[in-house]
């Protein structure tokens, strides 16, 4: 087989270099718009930052976007509305209402890519505007579900009152978001929403995963006047709901419903009943002192936890019971739980 000729070697030595430069040059236009753009973003962050702070006009602002391109418009307003209280965010919202930039995320929402019409809910949801908000409603409704979260997850930014009706009457258009995920919605529409919330739970028992959602964020939002309907669902078909409900109850002290928490303790769940315990000791429920020991046997390790942290909460009747079972209990379960409740450092939660 003949030897390959010194040309060939060179040719392909020549292709080599070629090649490395074009990657080299490559990697160097890249980092130099990467620098660009950065700059670019830091320019108008501090146009952003100049209005707010009073040293320059609405008319300067719109002028220093209008020469801005989309993508650094929208990270440098991202950068700076982190910081940023309700009124300063009406303020620049205000002087940026008609700008260009927002005009094409609403139209993105309609984007056959859900990534993209999520991003541009995210966005909108940086500056307050009617037209914004009228855009992000028909998506709510239209769909898919992961833009229906980013839409109303903007919305509720705005506190918007008719986005949350929509949620309340429509709650199967988030059915499968994580639970996280739809709590922290219902959470952020604010402290408005918790009446609306509460009003949805004196209806018969509905949607399983939108009434745990609405008990975890009353219950964030410490509203007692909804105990009343959260006591009632302790009786929920869903297992889920009875064991939000209880903890709810605990969460919001309602020593009113003591005597439905003390039912739950005998509820077939163990979820349920290990909540139960747990509220029965955050309420300072002194009467559930017998129902708690007894508790100490249950079957399952949570509920004797709950049940032994409970009766230490309750003070010296507490205390006396977990003493009693530490030493006298046929229960070797119970007399293990009882003693790790009576060693706990002092104000260390159940868990």
């Amino acid at each position: 087989m003949p030897a390959p000729s010194p040309t060939l070697f060179l040719a392909a030595a020549v292709l080599l270099a070629a090649i490395a430069t074009g990657f080299g040059v490559a990697r160097l236009g890249a980092r130099r718009s990467r620098r660009l753009s950065r700059r670019r973003v830091a320019t108008l962050e501090r146009e952003l930052a100049r209005f707010l702070d009073s040293k320059s006009t609405a008319r300067a602002l719109r002028r220093a976007v209008r020469s801005a391109d989309p993508s650094a418009f929208w990270a440098a307003l991202e950068t700076l509305s982190l910081g940023l209280g309700r009124a300063e965010r009406a303020r620049l919202s205000g002087a940026l209402e008609r700008n260009p930039f927002a005009a094409a995320e609403r139209r993105a929402l309609e984007d056959d890519s859900p990534w993209r019409a999520e991003l541009a809910a995210r966005r909108l949801s940086l500056l307050r505007s009617p037209a914004s908000r009228r855009a992000l409603r028909r998506t709510l409704a239209r769909g898919p579900e992961v833009v229906s979260l980013a839409a109303a997850m903007a919305l509720a930014r705005d506190r918007d009152a008719r986005a949350l009706r929509w949620i309340v009457d429509h709650p199967e258009t988030l059915r499968r978001r994580g639970r996280a995920a739809r709590t922290a919605l219902l959470r952020a529409f604010g402290r408005g929403a918790l009446p609306v919330l509460a009003e949805s739970l004196q209806r018969e028992a509905g949607d399983g995963w939108f009434e745990r959602s609405a008990i975890e964020a009353l219950a964030h939002g410490r509203y007692l006047p909804a105990a009343a309907a959260i006591e009632r669902r302790l009786r929920h078909p869903d297992m889920e709901v009875r064991a939000a409900s209880a903890r709810a109850l605990g969460w919001l002290g309602a020593g009113d419903s003591t005597a439905s928490i003390l039912g739950a303790l005998e509820d077939e769940a163990w979820q349920v009943r290990a909540q139960a315990a747990r509220a029965l000791g955050l309420i300072g429920a002194s009467t559930a002192l017998v129902p708690l020991a007894s508790a100490l046997t249950d079957r399952a390790w949570w509920v004797r936890r709950h049940a032994a942290y409970a009766l230490r909460s309750l003070g010296p009747g507490g205390i006396e019971a977990l003493s009693r079972a530490a030493a006298r209990s046929p229960d070797p379960y119970a007399r293990e739980m009882a003693r790790e409740a009576l060693e706990a450092e002092p104000g260390l939660p159940a868990g």
